[in-house]
């Protein structure tokens, strides 16, 4: 089995909509019952309580040097890190660099799906500015709670926003609103794959453009083994540009370079590693 990298682009209504997806491995617990474990509540349910306890955790100082190396890996630029600052960086979650497909401009209205602890929101705020507008949405409360906060801590709460909710269904977004949809990982644990691809083109603007990191498999997963839930939920590389056109999307293009499953940080030792609390530069 591979799990590979790929971007995805797409022409939605008048405009271009790109999808970025990037490898999670990502520590999960494993579900003996299978038939339970792979329903939509039970996934759910196991995505809550592990992002629940991320929350609850993020105002712990983490390994900045470590968090640094690996979003220079994933291609987050200087600027983008001095952005996030090394009082948050170590909270960023993801699977990949949205931004260099989405191509946020200043004034557009923006959506983080899966917003997390909200890192790259607050880069997304960064391309928009004040005169745009960023809404992220998550599952995890705990998480809502402590990116708000921070919003407000960096003086950008008039346009930067959290609230809890559900990417499959979007209820409290109204439709035609956003420019940019971004998501890092958040695609992953998604029950429904289709559902969440028609949330987003349903809250998009006509030519609205979606930039999303997520993790894919080549090849069906052995049934005899007892995977973790996180790889349930994973989706076939194939079946995204089938689903992406179903809805409306045109023009899909998939990129498959940068696909390693495993690679080095420069700059970076085990001890680093190994030092979890570690926040020097």
């Amino acid at each position: 089995m591979v799990c590979p990298k790929f971007t995805l682009g797409c022409n939605g209504q008048t405009g271009r909509r790109l999808i970025r997806v990037i490898y999670d491995e990502e520590d999960w617990s494993e579900d003996d019952d299978d038939s339970d474990s792979d329903s939509d509540s039970s996934v759910k349910r196991e995505t809550i309580e592990a992002y629940e306890k991320v929350g609850s955790t993020a105002a712990t100082p983490g390994n900045v040097r470590k968090a640094r190396a690996i979003l220079t890996y994933l291609g987050y630029t200087e600027e983008e890190q001095a952005v996030i600052g090394d009082q948050d960086i170590y909270n960023y979650q993801g699977v990949g660099n949205p931004f260099p497909l989405a191509a946020i401009k200043k004034g557009e209205h923006v959506i983080d799906l899966g917003s997390g602890l909200g890192i790259d929101s607050f880069v997304a705020s960064h391309y928009c500015g004040s005169d745009g507008k960023v809404l992220g949405i998550d599952i995890a409360k705990k998480e809502v709670k402590h990116a708000n906060s921070r919003a407000e801590d960096r003086g950008v709460s008039s346009f930067v926003s959290f609230q809890h909710g559900d990417i499959e269904k979007l209820t409290d977004v109204e439709s035609d609103s956003f420019d940019v949809a971004i998501s890092n990982g958040a695609f992953c644990l998604a029950p429904s794959k289709e559902k969440a691809f028609a949330s987003v083109y349903r809250v998009l603007k006509p030519g609205g453009r979606m930039a999303i990191c997520t993790t894919t498999v080549r090849k069906n997963l052995d049934v005899e083994t007892q995977w973790p839930l996180c790889m349930k939920m994973f989706i076939h590389l194939d079946k995204i540009k089938p689903i992406c056109e179903a809805l409306g999307f045109k023009n899909v293009k998939v990129d498959l370079g940068d696909a390693d499953l495993e690679f080095e940080l420069e700059g970076v030792s085990e001890e680093d590693f190994d030092d979890a609390n570690d926040t020097s530069g």
